[in-house]
């Protein structure tokens, strides 16, 4: 009886142990996804012969860079004194509707 608790407390204590060095484990792994940051992907424009009509969406600032986005057409980067007079809801400007803008 003595040897058979002393067997079961053993085992319990290798399975903690297992069970901690497992979820150990687990959290560096998700530690190191959480800690890779996704690039910023920054597309030129080239729409040359075509028209874009609509308004302006959306504002953000992302990683410091000004953008507004173009229902139909996505986010497009603008200079800080673009992204200031352009209010959501206006129709897109002409220097976004120009080639490589």
């Amino acid at each position: 009886m003595k040897e058979t608790v002393k067997f079961t407390a053993s085992m319990i204590v290798v399975l903690f142990a297992a069970l901690g060095f497992i979820y150990m484990i687990y959290q560096a792994g998700y530690q190191t996804a959480k800690n890779e940051q996704q690039p910023v992907i920054v597309y030129q424009v080239d729409n040359a012969g075509g028209v874009m009509v609509g308004q302006i969406t959306d504002k953000e600032i992302i990683e410091g860079r000004y953008t507004v986005t173009a229902h139909a057409y996505g986010k497009f980067l603008v200079t800080k004194e673009q992204y200031e007079a352009i209010k959501v809801g206006d129709p897109i400007p002409d220097y976004l509707k120009k080639r490589g803008s």
